[in-house]
């Protein structure tokens, strides 16, 4: 029982009763955790602009039997430039629910609010904000041990420097070579470009991610392999990524329309 402080990220929220609101939010110093945000829907209330998704907060918070509730909560940080553009937004939601998804409840990792709360301003003020969401999701994995073996097969060792000799499997861990894949049946198939992107962002400086070019189909192999690779250890596919893919076939819709505009 008693207050503690925390700051955090508030990941997700949904109603509760008439005017109250259950967050959950990842916090620096206590990792995943839900409380209930108490008449946050009443109009008068001083919790309702700093308690919505996409808010990095300092929060008071009361420790309750069954659920925390929380009392104070000041946001330092409501990312403006993602709100405004529809494209950030979602890529940063992906990443919400990614660690929604993999973070265990109650399990402090400051290495991943450190990374989420700076690849949420590389997907702010990048050119390309999809860079800054990659670059989070791959870290992520590593953080939280679910790191593909992208070096070498992951059924017999051999070395695999060019990986578009190899699939995917997320029930091996890794890669599998041209001669173990059959092992696999339901192993994804990679074109070889995005796993050595997947390799270079695992070491890239993220001050310097804005200089790394790299063409769409390519970002866009990259999360295909990472939704495969995400949805074979979740057992299901994210909201997020759906929405993704509508954007980009809203995407193609334009560039088509487009140039038929053009040719009239």
């Amino acid at each position: 029982m008693g207050l503690y402080k925390a700051e955090g990220i508030i990941l997700k929220s949904f109603n509760l009763g008439e005017a109250d609101r259950v967050l959950t939010i990842y916090t620096r110093q206590y990792g995943k955790i839900s409380a209930v945000a108490k008449g946050v829907r009443k109009s008068r209330s001083k919790l309702r602009g700093a308690t919505q998704t996409l808010t990095h907060a300092a929060l008071v918070l009361y420790r309750g039997r069954s659920m925390d509730t929380i009392t104070q909560c000041e946001a330092k940080e409501m990312f403006p430039g993602i709100r405004a553009d529809l494209y950030r937004w979602a890529y940063a939601t992906f990443m919400l629910e990614l660690v929604d998804a993999f973070a265990p409840e109650g399990q402090p990792q400051t290495g991943v609010f450190v990374r989420l709360l700076l690849s949420l301003h590389l997907v702010e003020t990048l050119e390309e904000p999809e860079l800054g969401a990659l670059f989070f999701a791959v870290h992520l994995l590593q953080l939280l041990g679910y790191q593909p073996q992208l070096q070498n097969c992951a059924a017999c060792g051999s070395s695999l420097p060019e990986p578009d000799l190899a699939a995917l499997s997320g029930s091996f861990g890794g890669l599998l070579c041209r001669a173990c894949e059959s092992l696999d049946p339901y192993c994804f198939n990679v074109q070889g470009g995005e796993i050595a992107v997947w390799r270079r962002l695992l070491t890239s400086d993220a001050r310097l991610l804005g200089r790394l070019k790299l063409s769409a189909k390519l970002k866009q192999d990259l999360l295909q392999a990472l939704k495969y690779y995400v949805q074979y250890h979740l057992e299901r596919q994210l909201k997020s990524v759906s929405f993704l893919r509508h954007l980009n076939l809203l995407d193609q819709d334009k560039i088509k329309s487009s140039k038929e505009d053009y040719r009239q």
